[in-house]
């Protein structure tokens, strides 16, 4: 008999991760109120928060550059083993398990720092596989990213628009943009990630939720695979009937006759090859098979940062590192410099622009 699979302990009943941190979250709270008493409608009818300085007190004492990196813990696991894997279906199988096990990994209670522009961070795994990643966009906010794996078995790259807004007693974020892994036998997959919501942002349990779709894209091989997030969510009957937790998925890997017809019309995705569930706080599971499963012996990686980084390295940031130190005044005053001067830099674009008859 197979043993009933589980979920992290902190996971909520009814979905999602639970904020434990009620410290964290008393001092968000005055933060959001204060907010909306100076901003009003702007703030509470889903106006963009990545324009919204907070104070420091309430950041992670991290680059977002850092922060993006946690997804990715899986990656010497699951995409080293990708890269060696010949059958097609057998790693995007493995790509996926890498995608939704890393979720379970960003969950953290508090906010971290926004990059400025032309930030960088650089780093490793220790199975050598490299990391690269830079602030490409201040306003909208867009990271980029580069990762070698070890003698250069794959290349995981992309960007991310990062988009967040207040809806309610929610917040709801979006990591806007594609992934991309490529293999040596000229293979690409590609995928996006779902919606992220904190709830609970002004009162109630804090729960930190995945919702949404995934579809990752083999074009050489015509695969495509299908996810849905809280698969019992939503519609006018849901309530009649027994729910999962929300943090549940189901999916599956088609074969198409196309990647452009698929494109076209999701609706032909052909024949089914194998079945997806899981839970992004609990296991991943094709078919009968499980390949990830939040209390087995399967090693997170943390990302290294090298000895000798670039200027910008966001190691470098002098409020992130009185933060560090909890000197709050400093920090705060660090960060407000770094802010005028990112606001003169992109006045004197903006200039420049104009100069040159372009808008």
């Amino acid at each position: 008999m197979s043993k009933k699979k589980t979920r992290f302990p902190d996971a909520n009943s009814s979905g999602g991760m639970k904020v434990t941190d009620e410290q964290a979250i008393k001092e968000q709270r005055g933060v959001v109120w204060d907010l909306i008493k100076q901003l009003g409608q702007q703030l509470t009818q889903g106006g963009s928060l990545t324009r919204i300085a907070i104070p420091v007190h309430v950041a992670e004492p991290r680059s977002y550059l850092e922060r993006i990196v946690d997804g990715w813990c899986y990656a010497p696991v699951y995409l080293k083993q990708a890269a060696l894997e010949d059958n097609a279906i057998e790693r995007l199988k493995l790509i996926i398990t890498f995608a939704i096990a890393g979720l379970s990994n960003t969950v953290t209670a508090k906010k971290p720092f926004n990059p400025i522009l032309g930030e960088t961070f650089e780093a490793t795994f220790d199975d050598g596989t490299a990391i690269f990643c830079e602030q490409t966009s201040h306003h909208p906010p867009v990271t980029n990213w580069n990762i070698l794996g070890p003698s250069n078995c794959y290349h995981f790259y992309g960007y991310g628009e990062w988009c967040a807004s207040l809806k309610g007693n929610s917040i709801k974020g979006e990591q806007k943009g594609y992934h991309y892994i490529d293999f040596n036998d000229g293979t690409q997959v590609r995928y996006e990630l779902p919606a992220c919501w904190a709830k609970g942002i002004m009162w109630g349990d804090r729960i930190i939720e995945y919702d949404g779709e995934m579809t990752f894209i083999d074009k050489k091989n015509k695969l495509v695979a299908e996810l849905k997030f809280n698969p019992d969510g939503g519609g006018w009957f849901s309530s009649w009937k027994k729910k999962r937790p929300s943090d549940y998925f189901v999916g599956g890997i088609h074969k198409v006759k196309s990647i452009e017809d698929y494109e076209k019309d999701p609706k032909n995705k052909g024949k089914k090859q194998v079945d997806i569930n899981g839970s992004w706080l609990g296991w991943v599971n094709f078919d009968d098979d499980c390949y990830w499963e939040w209390d087995q012996d399967i090693e997170k990686f943390n990302p290294i940062p090298v000895d000798d980084p670039l200027p910008s390295d966001c190691r470098y940031r002098e409020d992130i590192n009185a933060l560090k130190n909890k000197e709050f005044e400093e920090a705060g005053e660090f960060k407000h410099q770094l802010e005028v001067a990112q606001r003169r830099d992109a006045t004197l674009r903006s200039e420049y622009k104009a100069s040159l008859g372009e808008e």
